[in-house]
């Protein structure tokens, strides 16, 4: 006889284990459902990738947009909150600059607009300014000059393994159990009114029953058997590559004092383009201390087509020659001088939808099958709040949140408009794990 559980969470990730801390503190009976981080990259699958196997996300409550603002701002405030109750520590508070080119002039104004309307401390600073303040920081040489957008409080970074660690810590007081294993299959068995999982793992197949599932399963979503009866959404997958650059001992204080780094470069949309992100170092589990740059918007990312590029591109954690020389040119601008002591590639993948903005919600009529799906890049700061309103649509809540829900209705492949496979038009800045 197969287990029967009130939610079972399939994906153990930001979106999952948001979701699951708040599914179970709501008084719902949980199962998360997702295998453990693999011991090497050597051994991913299609069913083992994560995008927060890795040290640092950039979080900040500045927002591109009013969308993305609000689900960061509101992830942003829970933080400290989260950090408390678990006892697992994951947010640095390091303060977050964005460098904006002076030609997109207009666009800073509505940022800081936005910004003042929502009560987010942000000082904007001249080139002079932001050399004083951080000569270890070198500018980009954008068309026009570039001024700061500076975030000293509520902005950093955060330690995405650490953050699902304090979600699952949470959930699991509040009930919810973990299971690590991989979803290969899902139906649904209507004669009974409940959603069966094949979940297959190294201590064999089992199959567990539940009243409502929701999906959180990420760029693979469409590959690894998690969607029911063929269902597929609208969602592309793209390379995320990057370059750490370990850094040397004479220079670890004075650039552990930079902030988190965006640059926004409107004038090209091709490689030549300098959107870039940069984090001040960090130590990794070697021991060894990095600086991590990777692009803000559309340089040197490929889309990866076939399920078999993505399990490599994630496998191999080797970036191609063309992004190495991208990302080392825009390290030596970005810090001038850096000298690192070695230098190793990483490599992630970003899923993308057409709206920009995850999937929250029902992808069919049933109500009892929802998706957390679609973090474009920047999932990880406002995975709370991504979290938190898609426990509310498995729950039947209320709408709660001054964003429409239709803003983030699911969209089936069938239905993107362009499943012929011509470019979309939605890689648009930024782009990157920012």
């Amino acid at each position: 006889m197969s287990e029967i559980v009130e939610v079972a969470v399939v994906g153990a990730g930001m979106f999952g284990s948001a979701a699951a801390r708040h599914l179970s503190r709501s008084g719902a009976r949980v199962l998360v459902i997702g295998p453990a981080e693999p011991e090497d990259s050597a051994s991913a699958s299609r069913h083992a990738f994560g995008a927060h196997f890795d040290e640092a996300r950039i979080t900040r409550r500045l927002g591109w947009d009013e969308v993305w603002g609000t689900l960061d701002s509101r992830s942003q405030e829970r933080f400290r909150e989260i950090e408390t109750a678990s006892g697992i520590n994951f947010f640095h508070e390091c303060g977050s600059l964005v460098l904006m080119a002076r030609s997109i002039g207009h666009r800073t104004d509505g940022i800081l607009r936005q910004c003042a309307a929502e009560g987010i401390a942000v000082e904007r600073r001249s080139e002079d300014e932001l050399c004083a303040e951080f000569p270890d920081l070198g500018q980009l040489p954008m068309v026009g000059g570039v001024e700061g957008l500076l975030e000293r409080e509520q902005a950093g970074y955060l330690n995405p393994r650490r953050l699902v660690r304090a979600q699952l810590e949470l959930a699991r007081r509040s009930g919810a159990g973990l299971l690590r294993t991989a979803v290969t299959s899902i139906r649904k068995d209507a004669a009974a009114g409940l959603w069966r999982l094949r979940a297959e793992g190294a201590d064999g197949t089992r199959e567990i029953a539940a009243e409502r599932v929701l999906i959180a399963t990420g760029a693979f979503s469409n590959h690894n058997g998690a969607l029911p009866g063929g269902l597929q959404l609208a969602l592309r997958a793209f390379t995320e590559p990057n370059l750490l650059f370990e850094v040397a001992a004479d220079r670890l204080d004075s650039l552990r004092r930079l902030p988190t780094v965006v640059t926004v470069d409107p004038e090209d949309t091709g490689d030549d383009n300098m959107s870039l992100y940069l984090l001040p170092p960090i130590r990794y589990p070697d021991g060894r201390w990095y600086m991590r740059i990777g692009p803000g918007m559309q340089p040197i990312v490929r889309e990866l087509c076939s399920v078999d590029a993505m399990v490599a591109w994630y496998r191999d954690q080797q970036i191609t020659p063309a992004q190495e020389a991208f990302l080392t040119t825009m390290a030596d601008l970005l810090v001038p001088g850096l000298k690192a002591e070695s230098v190793r590639s990483a490599a992630c993948i970003i899923e993308k939808t057409p709206s920009k903005y995850p999937y929250i919600g029902h992808p069919d009529e049933d109500g009892t099958l929802t998706v957390a799906i679609g973090g474009n890049g920047h999932g990880a700061r406002g995975s709370d709040e991504i979290g938190r309103l898609a426990a509310g649509e498995v729950l039947g809540l209320p709408w709660d949140c001054p964003v429409p829900q239709s803003v983030f209705t699911p969209l089936a492949a069938s239905h993107h408009p362009q499943a012929d496979g011509s470019r979309p038009d939605f890689l648009k800045p930024p782009f990157g794990l920012c």
